[in-house]
C-alpha cells in the first residue's frame, strides 16, 4: 500500500523536525531561553503551537471517526473551549507574566506555600509520565498498520525522533515544530476534502443533504437529565477540562511566558482558541463526507475497520502518491506536537519546582539547561518505555492508572488556582485542609465506583454519580470548602497578596 514518495515526504518532515531542534540549541544557554523560549516569541506563532497542541492525535483519527460512524455529540463542548479561554485571556495570563513565573506551580507556593508548589507539581509530572506512554502507544498503532512495520520498531523510532528535538531545542524547539506541524495538520485536511466532494455525485450539497437526513450532524440527547453524558453535561465537564488547561496548565502557561509582551499574549490565545475550534468542526466535518461518500461508494475493505481507520485508508486508497505522505505527516505531526509539548513541560516542572528550588537553587544557568535535557531524556525514555509495556502485557491497567491520576489531579487543582487569584482571605492553611479533604473525597469515590467498593459498599455505589463529574464537582468543593474555613478560622492571611490577586494587582504592572 505504501509508495516511495510518500516515505520521502514523511522522512523529509521528520529530518526538518530533527534539524530545528539541533538549530535551536545554539541558543539555550539559559533556563529561560531552555524552558520559556527567551520569553521573546511572537504570539501568533505560540498560539499556533498551542493549537497544534490541544489538537494532537485524537482530533486526526479519532473526531472524524467518531462522526463518520456517530454524530456530532461532542461539538457545543468543543466550542466551549472560546468560553474557556476567556479567563485565561483576562486573568491568569496577566497573573503568570506579571509575577514572571518559570512554572505554574511557583504562584501556589507564593500565595500558599511550598506543600501547594510540590503537589500541583507532583500531580502533573505524574500524569504526563503515563499520558506519554499511552499516547504514543495509541499513535503508533496506525503507523504500523500502514507501513507493516513491527510495533516496536515504531514506538522506538518514533519516540526516539520526537525525544531528539525536544531535548536538543527545548521549548522554541517545540514551538516552530508545533508550528509547521499545525499547518501540516490542517493543509493535509484541505486536500483531501475536495477529492471527497469530486468522489460524491452532487458534491458539498449531496453531502450536506445525506448528512441531514441520517442524522449525522446531530449533537445527541438535549434532554435536561444529569445522570448521563447529554448534550448539556458533555459541555459542563469539557468546560471544566478546557480551563483547567487553558488556566493552570504547565504547557499552556509556559507559552504564555515565552510570548515577548501581554499584548502580543492576548494575540495568541484568540489565534489559538479560534483556529483550534476551527480544526475540529473542519475534521468533524471530515467524518461525515467519509459516510456519504462510502454509503454511495462502498468499498468492501471499508466494512471491516475500525472507524479511526476509515481516514488514513482513504489517503492511502485516494490521494496522489507523495501528496498522501504529506497528509499521513499530518498525522504524525498531531502526535508530534502533543508529545514533545508533554516532555518539555514535565522536565520544565522537575527542574524548575523540584531540582531547582530543594535542590540545587544557586547553580550556574547552564548548569539547568543541562539538567533539564538529561531530565527531558528521561522522560523520552519512560514514554517509549510505558508504550513498549503496553503492546507486550496487553493490559488496561496502565490506561485506568492514568484515568486515575487524571480524576485526583483535575479533582480540585482549579479551584485551588481559583482560591488564591479570587479570594484574598484563604490562607495557606485552609486551602491545604481544603485540598486534603478533597483530594481523599476523590479518592473514596475512585475506590467505591470500582468493582471492590461496589461489592463493600453496593448502597453507596449506587447513590454515586459517575466519575466524569470528579473534574466539575471536586473542583467546585475544593473552592467552597476553603471559603468556608477560611471564615471558620478567622485567620489573616500572613503572606504579601501584592500581585496575586485580583483585588491586590497593582495597576500598569503588566506591559502593554
Amino acid at each position: 500500500m505504501w509508495r516511495g514518495p510518500d516515505l520521502a515526504v514523511i522522512g523529509l518532515n521528520l529530518a526538518v523536525m530533527v534539524w530545528i531542534g539541533v538549530y535551536c540549541a545554539r541558543k539555550s544557554k539559559s533556563s529561560d531561553a531552555y524552558f520559556l523560549a527567551g520569553r521573546n516569541m511572537a504570539g501568533w506563532v505560540v498560539g499556533m503551537s498551542m493549537m497544534a497542541t490541544i489538537v494532537s492525535s485524537m482530533t486526526f483519527l479519532a473526531t472524524p471517526g467518531f462522526t463518520y460512524s456517530e454524530n456530532w455529540r461532542y461539538m457545543p463542548a468543543n466550542f466551549t473551549y472560546l468560553l474557556a479561554a476567556i479567563p485565561g485571556l483576562l486573568l491568569f495570563m496577566p497573573l503568570f507574566r506579571r509575577g514572571g513565573f518559570r512554572s505554574a506551580y511557583e504562584y501556589l507556593e507564593k500565595r500558599f506555600g511550598t506543600w501547594a508548589r510540590l503537589y500541583a507539581g507532583g500531580a502533573f509530572i505524574l500524569f504526563q509520565m503515563f499520558r506519554l506512554g499511552v499516547i504514543l502507544y495509541a499513535v503508533c498503532l496506525p503507523i504500523k498498520a500502514m507501513t507493516g512495520f513491527s510495533l516496536p520498531w515504531v514506538i522506538v523510532i518514533f519516540g526516539v525522533l520526537v525525544a531528539t528535538y525536544t531535548i536538543a531545542g527545548g521549548l522554541e524547539a517545540v514551538i516552530w515544530t508545533d508550528l509547521i506541524q499545525g499547518f501540516a495538520l490542517i493543509l493535509g485536511g484541505l486536500i483531501c476534502l475536495p477529492i471527497i466532494f469530486g468522489m460524491v455525485p452532487g458534491g458539498f450539497g449531496q453531502v450536506m443533504g445525506v448528512a441531514l437526513a441520517d442524522g449525522k450532524l446531530s449533537v445527541g440527547s438535549t434532554a435536561l437529565n444529569f445522570s448521563e453524558k447529554t448534550v448539556w453535561v458533555t459541555a459542563l465537564m469539557h468546560l471544566f477540562h478546557f480551563t483547567q488547561y487553558m488556566c493552570v496548565n504547565q504547557m499552556t502557561i509556559q507559552r504564555y511566558q515565552a510570548i515577548k509582551t501581554t499584548s502580543e499574549a492576548r494575540k495568541g490565545i484568540v489565534l489559538s482558541a479560534v483556529t483550534t475550534v476551527a480544526v475540529w468542526v473542519f475534521f468533524s466535518f471530515i467524518g461525515t463526507a467519509l459516510y456519504v461518500l462510502y454509503k454511495y461508494n462502498p468499498a468492501p475493505e471499508v466494512s471491516s475497520l475500525l472507524p479511526e481507520e476509515v481516514y488514513p485508508f482513504f489517503i492511502l486508497s485516494h490521494v496522489p502518491a507523495g501528496v498522501a505522505g504529506f497528509v499521513i505527516s499530518g498525522l504524525l505531526a498531531a502526535a508530534m506536537s502533543t508529545l514533545d509539548s508533554s516532555i518539555n513541560a514535565s522536565a520544565a516542572t522537575v527542574t524548575t519546582d523540584f531540582y531547582r528550588r530543594l535542590l540545587a537553587p544557586d547553580r550556574l544557568e547552564r548548569h539547568y539547561v543541562t539538567f533539564g535535557r538529561w531530565i527531558s531524556g528521561f522522560f523520552g525514555v519512560v514514554m517509549i518505555a510505558i508504550a513498549l509495556i503496553i503492546h507486550f502485557t496487553r493490559t488496561e491497567t496502565l490506561q485506568d492508572l492514568q484515568a486515575t491520576l487524571i480524576s485526583i489531579m483535575s479533582g480540585g487543582l482549579l479551584g485551588l488556582f481559583l482560591l488564591g487569584l479570587l479570594t484574598r482571605r484563604v490562607d495557606g492553611r485552609s486551602a491545604l485542609q481544603a485540598t486534603m479533604v478533597t483530594l481523599a473525597g476523590v479518592c473514596l469515590w475512585l475506590f467505591v465506583d470500582s468493582r471492590l467498593g461496589a461489592e463493600l459498599f453496593p448502597s453507596l455505589a449506587a447513590l454515586l454519580p459517575d466519575k466524569f463529574w470528579i473534574i466539575v464537582l471536586g473542583n467546585i468543593f475544593l473552592f467552597v470548602l476553603g471559603v468556608a474555613l477560611s471564615y471558620g478560622s478567622r485567620r489573616k492571611p500572613d503572606r504579601d497578596l501584592t500581585d496575586l490577586t485580583v483585588w491586590t494587582e497593582k495597576a500598569g504592572r503588566v506591559e502593554a
